[in-house]
């Protein structure tokens, strides 16, 4: 085997650096020698080239002969929808013998411990609640951005649609026109979404927005006052920072019987919830309510349940659990 990688951490995306947000955020935290590559198939070469441990945040890899190297496997983001191993639709991707070698796996809280052991089919010893490493920065006072309080800004992030693309038909136009002057609606499709959500509708006064799929969306959480989404993680980073969510729920019955949510939805995750598609009308009144009333006990329970070990200090405990690796003691 090659020692040419001695201790050095290996950390793997199907995304690049910046787009990841949880990777980014982790492998900008760990002071470690580490390597960064935007390839999943790189995990396959890990025990070969000698790291210590990889750290992923997709769908492991099965690693041929593993027996020095640690798996560590971030998640895509905070406990929601994801059934690997049960959900016929992952079958084609899901190699449950590489599930089998991670060694261990991060929950965002310690009741989502039995929720991510069960995603892999792996024993819940090897789950660890150490938190989300992308929300640390919303604990952080120096990464405080200025915004324009004279504005009322919402935010519109829906999940990515892996089978047909579906989305909630808005009219944007009318939503343009039905949003003051001190109102703007703010939106950011998924970043595997390629097409433009407002393509085609005429904004002619440009109170609606759509910005590039690719930027980071924590500066768009920080600056908004409500979140619109309908099953995205992203929800409980706006919880985290205090910020009420409307979920559109068009296609709740179809979504729930092809993904599922591990909680009660809508009613655990939001006390504002609607259709949103042809009532543009009562979403913009939703958005203008929930703006004013702020986030609730609902919210609070919710973000407490889901995220309760985000505190500022994931990263902080994640690079703990790496470096133990690297040096022998875990």
């Amino acid at each position: 085997m090659s020692t040419t990688a001695g201790g050095k951490a290996l950390f793997v995306s199907q995304l690049p650096l910046g787009r990841c947000e949880n990777m980014t955020a982790l492998y900008e935290a760990y002071d470690g020698p580490k390597e960064f590559k935007n390839d999943v198939g790189a995990m396959r070469d890990a025990e070969r080239d000698g790291y210590a441990v990889v750290v992923c945040d997709c769908l492991p890899v099965y690693i041929e002969g593993k027996e020095r190297v640690k798996s560590v496997n971030i998640g895509h983001g905070i406990t929601g929808d994801k059934r690997y191993a049960a959900d016929e639709k992952y079958k084609p991707w899901y190699d449950q013998r590489a599930a089998d070698q991670i060694d261990y796996a991060i929950a965002t809280s310690a009741s989502g411990v039995d929720i991510v052991a069960n995603q892999f089919l792996i024993p819940r010893e090897r789950v660890l609640p150490l938190g989300m490493p992308r929300t640390d920065a919303y604990f952080n006072a120096a990464t405080e951005r200025a915004r324009d309080v004279s504005k009322r800004v919402y935010l519109y992030a829906p999940t990515f649609r892996n089978d047909d693309g579906w989305l909630p038909n808005i009219n944007w136009a009318k939503v343009d026109r039905l949003l003051g002057d001190d109102e703007t609606m703010v939106v950011k499709r998924h970043y595997f979404t390629r097409k433009e959500l407002t393509r085609g509708h005429d904004l002619e006064f440009g109170r609606v927005v759509e910005i590039p799929f690719d930027m980071p969306s924590e500066g768009f959480i920080r600056a908004c006052d409500v979140l619109l989404t309908d099953y995205s993680s992203i929800m409980f980073d706006a919880y985290l920072l205090g910020k009420p969510v409307v979920l559109a729920c068009d296609d709740m019955r179809e979504y729930l019987a092809k993904r599922g949510m591990y909680y009660e939805y809508p009613d655990f995750y939001s006390s504002w919830w609607m259709d949103v598609e042809g009532h543009e009308e009562l979403l913009v009144t939703a958005l203008r309510s929930a703006a004013k009333k702020g986030m609730n006990d609902r919210a609070r329970e919710c973000v407490e349940t889901v995220a309760g070990a985000c505190d500022g200090h994931s990263c902080e405990r994640v690079c703990e659990l790496i470096s133990g690796i690297v040096n022998g003691d875990r």
